[in-house]
């Protein structure tokens, strides 16, 4: 009987699982589907897409233009500045360390053409200034409506 009772609960889990994600996926395609990005913005395919649910019961959503890997500080080379205003390459360690950054953001910052759900709002991507390399839309869920679009300020 235990048996039966655990089975019932883990399918019952697993298929509230998968309405919550149906919700949260329907959420991402109706903003998708209506948004307007601003006229200096990057087509919508050249962003990731990052969402979550504000404390307030609106969506935020967070556009952000990943780095192109090619660009990495890594495939440049990578020096230190001294205290005397000279430079010396930069150790294995130091490149790793680099490395290990960069892998950090570009996780952070997600793909281009990806949409992602984040449980927490505080872990949405960000970044200072930006323009229009970061979109913040917010969604009202029960008007369905699209509220802001705004690229992020500038410096």
């Amino acid at each position: 009987m235990k048996a039966v009772f655990y089975a019932i609960a883990l399918v019952t889990g697993a298929a509230c699982s998968q309405e919550q994600a149906s919700e949260q996926e329907l959420i991402m395609r109706a903003i998708e589907s209506a948004v307007q990005l601003p006229a200096a913005a990057e087509p919508l395919e050249e962003y990731s897409r990052n969402y979550a649910l504000r404390p307030d019961g609106k969506v935020i959503g967070v556009y952000v233009l990943p780095s192109p890997a090619e660009a990495r500080v890594g495939d440049v080379g990578c020096e230190v500045m001294l205290e005397n205003f000279e430079s010396r390459p930069c150790t294995d360690a130091e490149e790793e360390e680099i490395a290990g950054r960069e892998k950090a953001t570009a996780d952070l910052f997600g793909q281009a053409n990806q949409s992602r759900w984040f449980d927490n709002h505080r872990d949405l991507p960000m970044m200072d200034d930006g323009g229009c390399n970061l979109i913040v839309i917010i969604f009202d869920p029960q008007s369905q409506l699209i509220q802001s679009t705004k690229c992020n300020g500038e410096a």
